[in-house]
């Protein structure tokens, strides 16, 4: 009997250690979810930032090849422009 007893106490302080590791990870596992969340938030707002400034970049260099001399591009400029507009209208209407 006292074999059995000392099994039955061990198979008891391995749950107890089990349940305590169970609540660590439970608490890493949360930590992390947080961190995971915030950090989707900081990506989210930088691919906003990355898209704004590839915007205003393409504003950019559109305004720097209409002042330019060279007509032809500009006119190539204005007629992309116009296609991208053009698509846009499409999908608006969708």
């Amino acid at each position: 009997m006292d074999e059995l007893s000392l099994i039955v106490e061990g198979i008891q302080n391995k749950l107890k250690k089990l349940t305590i590791r169970n609540k660590q990870l439970k608490g890493i596992n949360s930590s992390l979810e947080t961190d995971l969340r915030s950090m989707q938030h900081e990506l989210d707002s930088a691919a906003r930032r990355i898209a704004e400034l590839e915007k205003e970049l393409s504003n950019v260099q559109a305004a720097k090849l209409l002042e330019g001399t060279d007509s032809s591009r500009a006119k190539q400029k204005i007629d992309e422009l116009l296609r991208e507009i053009e698509k846009s209208t499409v999908l608006l209407n969708r």
